[in-house]
């Protein structure tokens, strides 16, 4: 069964981690093991009121922010629709992806709204390359409302997949210096910041990785300094600047 892991508390609001694999929200009568779920039996509130405002795929790990009030759930609505809730990812491609902000291709289909209609902005993705090693790039990444599969489309299309991203044509598996292999069962990608308006102020919850980007990054050779807290604060600094 997934446990909620609350990583901070507010007036309103949660910020948890979720591990690869779990669910974050669905139906409760068709699947009850999510992560909404077992938010709301942690938190003791009702199923309905916790509600997620920045999803994960299920084979990605990460921080997610949800309400667990009306009133909050109205401003984060609000916040996402202005573009004012910015998250921060963490993950580990083959090569180094294109830096500066990514796009899709004009050629492939644009995303929409789940009403069908075209986006009033083309979603777009920061990216930071961080550290090197042969064949192991550690990269950060910057969303504000994320679209489906954004950030991992957005490197596919520069020809550098995550990777264990196997749905677009990332690598399967980390191959280290000495030829030492290493599975990757998930794609090397974890949310590790959220920025969020929070009573008249910005509040910022960073944490360090505990999943395959921490893990992949040490293997290699990587510094341990990339992937502490210190290293999340410095790439926030790099895609997002000081502010």
């Amino acid at each position: 069964m997934t446990e909620a892991q609350v990583v901070r508390r507010g007036r309103g609001w949660v910020v948890a981690w979720k591990p690869a694999g779990a669910l974050i929200d669905a139906d409760p009568a068709r699947e009850p093991d999510t992560v909404r779920a077992a938010l709301a039996g942690a938190l003791g509130v009702p199923f309905r009121a916790c509600h997620p405002h920045t999803r994960l795929d299920q084979p990605v790990a990460g921080l997610s922010l949800w309400s667990i009030d009306s009133a909050t759930r109205r401003s984060f609505v609000e916040a996402t629709r202005r573009g004012a809730i910015r998250k921060l990812y963490l993950a580990l491609a083959a090569s180094a992806p294109s830096t500066g902000v990514l796009r899709l291709p004009a050629e492939r289909p644009a995303w929409r709204t789940r009403a069908g209609r075209p986006l009033r902005e083309v979603p777009e993705t920061r990216i930071a390359v961080l550290a090197v090693r042969v064949g192991t790039v550690l990269v950060a990444a910057g969303i504000t409302a994320g679209k489906w599969h954004q950030i991992r489309l957005h490197f596919a299309s520069t020809g550098a997949p995550l990777i264990g991203d196997r749905l677009h044509g990332g690598p399967a598996r980390v191959v280290r210096e000495d030829g030492a292999v290493l599975a990757a069962p998930e794609v090397a990608l974890e949310a590790v910041g959220i920025e969020f308006p929070d009573g008249g102020t910005a509040t910022r919850v960073l944490a360090a990785p505990r999943s395959l980007v921490r893990d992949a990054a040490l293997w290699v050779g990587l510094p341990a300094g990339a992937v502490d807290t210190e290293g999340v604060e410095r790439a926030w600094t790099e895609v997002w600047g000081g502010s």
